[in-house]
């Protein structure tokens, strides 16, 4: 346990910050404190801190920009490294972006330079790796609909790999790199040549309209909840559904949570958009213990009336299933 690690353990040199709260790098703003917390800068020190971890069988949690977290009111009882590897090169048509850098700088260094294909994923939060762990998308497009290749460090050898596309395991909203042992380092898109000033226009049009959902300043992690593949539910659940509820082959999880009573319910300082089911708030200095039991509450509900098991698109740190 972290508790019983002696201070001399710790490399000075490694900046490691003792309890650190983590509503601090939340979007939430929720969480409580971390063990130990470091940010990594470079892919040697990642590197060197997760050597350090196994040696002293300490356990521990990378994280990107804090954009799709949920953390327990009690903190982590682990070492929280937050991955700030930034930097980005291009190749003709192809970008290698490091995997601490924001998903918006990566849009925006694409916009500029005349190319393609990333512009949809404007004014999604979070990092590129974040992004690639969780295949975030928008207006039905994913992240991985772009990438070539994965570069990886193996946190268990320590050694760096590169995954293909087709090796990654990328389904909606999931990825490989869920359920294994692989810190993504490096990811190199392949993007098609575009007009900057167009590029822009849809960029800015796509912004606004995901400005009418998440107001700036707003404390939330994006929708709660997963998505459903139409496809992949049963014929009989699909017909207790209107077809109108649809969208780019998905069953949204706000219709299924609009439709038990969803909007505008609170528990404490957490809230559900009166304009949005899936989306809970933090209206204030709200509690993960109260947002949990929301979630939970509603998630109960839509298994109850449509036989459906809601997923959370959103990571629960130290928090059971909610289901």
């Amino acid at each position: 346990m972290i508790r019983c690690i002696a201070n001399s353990i710790i490399r000075p040199m490694l900046k490691f910050e003792e309890n650190f709260p983590l509503s601090q790098i939340t979007t939430l703003k929720i969480g409580g404190p971390a063990r130990l917390f470091i940010t990594v800068t470079t892919q040697d020190e990642l590197t060197e801190v997760i050597s350090y971890t196994k040696q002293n069988r300490i356990p521990y949690l990378v994280i990107g920009g804090g954009s799709n977290l949920l953390v327990a009111d009690e903190g982590v009882n682990k070492l929280v490294i937050k991955n700030g590897i930034e930097g980005i090169t291009k190749i003709v048509r192809f970008l290698k972006a490091k995997s601490g850098m924001s998903l918006q700088n990566l849009v925006d260094y694409s916009i500029t330079h005349n190319l393609s294909g990333l512009q949809k994923l404007t004014g999604i939060p979070g990092t590129v790796g974040g992004a690639v762990f969780g295949n975030a998308g928008a207006y039905g497009q994913t992240i991985s609909d772009l990438i070539r290749e994965v570069i990886c460090l193996n946190s268990q050898t320590l050694e760096t790999i590169t995954l293909q596309i087709d090796e990654c395991e990328f389904d909606y909203r999931d990825s490989i790199f869920k359920r294994n042992s692989l810190v993504i380092l490096e990811v190199i898109f392949k993007l098609e040549m575009g007009k900057s000033k167009e590029l822009r226009k849809e960029a800015d049009e796509i912004l606004e309209k995901r400005l009418v959902k998440y107001p700036k300043g707003i404390k939330c992690p994006g929708s709660f909840f997963k998505n459903l593949v139409a496809e992949k539910l049963p014929k009989e659940i699909l017909a207790k559904i209107p077809k109108e509820k649809i969208v780019y082959g998905k069953l949204p999880a706000g219709s299924l949570l609009e439709m038990v009573g969803a909007k505008g319910d609170k528990l404490g300082d957490i809230e559900i958009a009166s304009y949005h089911a899936n989306l809970f708030v933090n209206k204030g200095e709200g509690k993960a213990s109260d947002f949990y039991s929301l979630a939970k509450k509603y998630a109960q509900k839509v298994k109850e009336k449509f036989g459906i098991i809601l997923e959370p698109e959103v990571q629960l740190i130290n928090l059971p299933p909610l289901i």
